[in-house]
């Protein structure tokens, strides 16, 4: 294989995985970075959407981190920093016992 086709296969590999621990020269790895787009939401607004929510700190007491949170339920406070911790949807997915296929009888 020629030396430029190698280059290319791990260029790809490596777009492949945006989670990787690297900086991509901001000094933080890449899952701990804040998305910048999409409403953030505070604790007590209901949940709208079943899904991966990052869940970002005050004051940087703890790392960004993502969560699964259920619609019809309500974001919750933080331990630590109370009503000033942040929640951005990153993708969501619905719960299983909310499809009409899966429903738990009440």
């Amino acid at each position: 294989m020629p030396s430029g086709s190698a280059k290319t296969a791990r260029s790809l590999q490596r777009s492949e995985f945006p989670f990787r621990a690297n900086s991509g020269g901001t000094g933080k790895p890449r899952y701990e970075r804040h998305r910048s787009h999409g409403p953030v939401f505070r604790p007590g607004n209901p949940i709208l959407e079943s899904g991966i929510y990052e869940v970002i700190h005050d004051n940087a007491h703890r790392s960004a981190h993502e969560v699964v949170l259920i619609s019809r339920d309500s974001f919750p406070t933080c331990d630590t920093c109370l009503e000033r911790v942040r929640f951005r949807l990153v993708r969501t997915a619905p719960y299983i016992f909310q499809d009409v296929d899966f429903e738990e009888s009440e």
